[in-house]
């Protein structure tokens, strides 16, 4: 097969999953199983890897995926105890004593609190702690999760 095929070939899980999640508006527990089969019948019939191999794979995948859920998991967790609790009122009046402007804020919020959570676990834990929160702050939410991922890779770069 020619580099091209190969290419579109590799590409093909990845615009299934668009087409069958956005273009078709399938929910992803009928979705990802679709594309998971694709994918591991592409690794067999073109890539030529062993069952074994596939099999191996699906299931370190199942283990990354554990832990990002975990992850995020934790973060909502999180979240919602700061609020049941009133603590995100308490903080949201901390950081308008801090300064009232959102730029300062969310300089605070994302890069200084981002990169230590960076630092202290890693793993998007920034991104799924600190988006969050400044969404409860009263952040537009495009904005705070925009700046949840530019803080997920400062740190680290």
């Amino acid at each position: 097969m020619s580099d091209v095929t190969l290419g579109l070939l590799a590409f093909l899980p990845i615009g299934l999953s668009a087409l069958l999640l956005l273009g078709l508006q399938w929910p992803a527990r009928k979705a990802m199983p679709a594309v998971l089969a694709a994918t591991a019948l592409l690794a067999l019939l073109v890539w030529d890897m062993s069952g074994q191999r596939v099999a191996a794979s699906i299931i370190q995948g199942l283990i990354v995926t554990v832990s990002v859920l975990w992850i995020v998991f934790g973060a909502i967790f999180l979240l919602n105890t700061l609020k049941y609790t009133g603590a995100i009122q308490t903080i949201r009046q901390g950081f308008a004593q801090v300064s009232p402007d959102r730029r300062v804020q969310a300089i605070i919020i994302a890069w200084c609190f981002g990169t230590f959570l960076e630092g202290a676990s890693g793993f998007g834990t920034p991104a799924a702690i600190a988006a969050p929160l400044m969404v409860a702050l009263g952040f537009p939410a495009l904005a705070a999760v925009m700046i949840g991922m530019m803080v997920q890779s400062t740190p680290v770069s």
